[in-house]
């Protein structure tokens, strides 16, 4: 976390946020088999400042197999295949925009651009899906997001299912009309109401009407 940058410290220091993840933190008892690795535990805040984030994207918690969880939600590394989820993400932005993703597993590019891509939990045991969900992310993440949001009224949510909806239905500070909501894209649901939901066209289109760069998903 001394990596992090003044302005997350900062916001970090708002509602105890420093004090609760120091907290959960403790409870990782042995960092050997938690994923993803615990330098990666908070890359996706490095990769961005709060004033930044354009566009957040709530995923629930790191894939728990071998070196796939990276520290932004839905992205794992390029040395590993692409996991269903991700696939499924790179399926409809062909469909959406024609944009080829799938050789690029790893979309630390859209994080720099503006995209917060954040699971509402941190960390995960090996091969245990949901094994911290009881940690305490849930609120700190919440709480985030929540500091994110009072100082941004610009802010455009994707929810991707309703755990994504659930967080942010959560929140003391959220403005509606900047929302786009369909299922989540697991093997699941994907058929049920992911496909064909178009979410990057519809994020760059709201951009446009608050002035803002839009996002070059290609990259």
């Amino acid at each position: 976390m001394k990596e992090l940058s003044k302005e997350w410290l900062e916001l970090f220091e708002k509602e105890n946020i420093y004090k609760d993840i120091e907290s959960i933190l403790k409870k990782i008892k042995n960092y050997e088999n938690i994923y993803p690795p615990k330098e990666d535990i908070f890359r996706v805040f490095k990769l961005i400042n709060p004033k930044d984030i354009k566009v957040i994207i709530i995923g629930q918690d790191p894939y728990h197999g071998p070196n796939q969880a990276n520290g932004i939600a839905f992205s794992v590394s390029n040395e590993v295949k692409a996991p269903p989820s991700l696939k499924n993400i790179f399926k409809e932005l062909k469909n959406d925009l024609d944009i080829d993703h799938f050789k690029n597993n790893d979309l630390s590019n859209w994080v720099r651009q503006g995209v917060f891509l954040i699971n509402s939990c941190l960390t995960v045991e090996k091969g245990e899906p949901n094994s911290h969900k009881n940690f305490g992310w849930d609120v700190v993440v919440t709480k985030i997001l929540n500091e994110i949001n009072k100082n941004n009224k610009d802010i455009i949510y994707c929810l991707w299912g309703n755990y994504a909806k659930k967080i942010y239905n959560s929140f003391v500070y959220k403005e509606n009309e900047k929302v786009i909501f369909s299922a989540h894209p697991s093997p699941f649901s994907f058929k049920r109401g992911f496909e064909n939901s178009k979410p990057f066209s519809k994020i760059n289109e709201m951009l446009k009407n608050i002035n803002q760069d839009v996002i070059n998903w290609e990259y």
